[in-house]
């Protein structure tokens, strides 16, 4: 009779195991920062200060920094990333049981970045004052830190008083598609708006301890965001591959690397996968809920990226832009009605062959007969002419390069970044040589 129960655990314990973490009872929702009041703002510069005061901002930076090479440069850049904003959300509501790290959606003032709502002062701060570069207003004014010294805020713009161009969002909608495997979209971001926004904040920023400015978790929170969109695109929660820590062959067992200044209790890459499961409670505002069920191992081989589901296939025609909504996020941008025009603008503009290899879901037979679906939903004439055309024809700015010392500070091999770098620039020329006309 113990014979039969311990076989009877036993299954039972394989069974739980083949099934994945549980199923979360409730999610957090992760919220476009440019959505938050003035008032969520003040509740966030309040958590900040008494998370500064009890010394968790520094061990934010000194772990950040200790990890640095252990956590960039290979595919654990995101599974690590999520677990540790994930870790300092965790932290924070123990100061403010209703906050949720929002999400930083720099592609929204990527033409003229420190323009951005998030760089003023009643947010985020603007740049650092002349002689030390010192934050002065903002929801982290004049805050000081132990790591690696004693030291402000600091903020440097890349451009003197103005920060360069960013990456545009059609370029993120291309990596969404056409890169099938994780190694290759982490690239993509790493080489691109992740550094972009780093080097063009500056300062604290520009560092391995760059976790100490706020503004590093909002960064990060998006391209968790974007990565969640491009497992739910192609279908591939359990996607991990390319070079894991230490660039052994990356493995779900992998135990995200972590530091004793911020303990994350040995999480392994497998356990961070897929949110709404385990302990990464939370989802996106624009993005898909998580899956009914734990995906299967079959999920680590995607799909074609213009794979859809039963019911999107099933969707009528003259659907509305808000009802497009509902479609794979095949764009950067987290604005569902500029990047269902994106998608429609994109197929009438680009030739078979650009399509296929740059937006490749897009291209599909089953989109193309979507095309007219979406509709560009315009309200009624004005009685006198805009101030300005948001959707006039302007060129895409081309994205800037990786900085030299940015470039040694994560052991890229400088060669392939400028390799990625041309791909981008490729398709902004393509872009601005068509008719395309960006609703950004």
């Amino acid at each position: 009779m113990k014979l039969e129960l311990s076989v009877v655990l036993v299954a039972l314990a394989a069974l739980g195991e083949a099934q994945g973490p549980q199923k979360c009872t409730s999610l957090r929702v992760r919220r476009n920062a440019a959505s938050l009041s003035a008032q969520d703002w003040q509740s966030i510069s309040t958590m900040l200060q008494r998370m500064d005061q009890d010394g968790w901002l520094s061990r934010f930076g000194a772990s950040h920094d200790r990890l640095f090479s252990r956590v960039h440069g290979n595919t654990c850049f995101f599974p690590f990333h999520r677990r540790y904003v994930l870790e300092f959300e965790n932290i924070a509501r123990n100061y403010d049981p209703n906050f949720v790290v929002p999400y930083w959606d720099a592609t929204q003032s990527f033409r003229e970045p420190a323009s951005d709502p998030m760089l003023t002062s009643g947010i985020l701060g603007t740049n650092g004052q002349q002689g030390d570069n010192c934050v002065t207003n903002g929801i982290q004014a004049n805050m000081q830190f132990t790591y690696p010294n004693a030291h402000c805020l600091r903020r440097i713009y890349n451009q003197g008083s103005t920060i360069g161009a960013w990456y545009a969002p059609e370029i993120i909608s291309s990596y969404l598609q056409a890169d099938t495997t994780l190694a290759k979209f982490r690239e993509d971001i790493e080489y691109s708006i992740h550094g972009a926004v780093h080097l063009g904040v500056g300062g604290e920023m520009n560092s391995g301890y760059a976790a100490q400015d706020f503004s590093f978790m909002i960064h990060h929170a998006n391209l968790d965001r974007l990565w969640w969109d491009w497992q739910n695109t192609h279908g591939s929660f359990l996607t991990y591959d390319g070079p894991g820590p230490g660039n052994s062959p990356a493995s779900l067992s992998d135990i995200i690397p972590e530091d004793g200044s911020v303990p994350m209790g040995g999480s392994s890459v497998e356990s961070v996968m897929v949110l709404g499961y385990g302990n990464v409670c939370y989802t996106y505002d624009t993005s898909r809920s998580p899956p009914e069920t734990y995906p299967a191992g079959a999920n680590n081989a995607a799909p074609p990226p213009n794979a859809q589901s039963a019911q999107q296939q099933s969707r009528p025609e003259g659907t509305s832009l808000a009802a497009a909504a509902a479609d794979p996020v095949l764009s950067g941008s987290s604005n569902p009605q500029s990047r269902a025009l994106e998608s429609s603008r994109l197929q009438n503009s680009l030739g078979a062959d650009i399509m296929n290899r740059f937006f490749p879901g897009l291209g599909s037979s089953l989109f193309s007969r979507k095309r007219r679906s979406y509709k560009e939903e315009k309200p009624a004439a004005p009685e006198a002419p805009a101030a300005a055309d948001c959707d006039s024809p302007q060129p895409i700015p081309f994205p800037p390069r990786l900085n030299p010392d940015w470039i040694h500070m994560h052991g890229f091999d400088p060669e392939r970044v400028e390799m990625f770098h041309k791909n981008a620039c490729d398709l902004v020329e393509l872009l601005n040589n068509s008719t395309y006309i960006s609703p950004y």
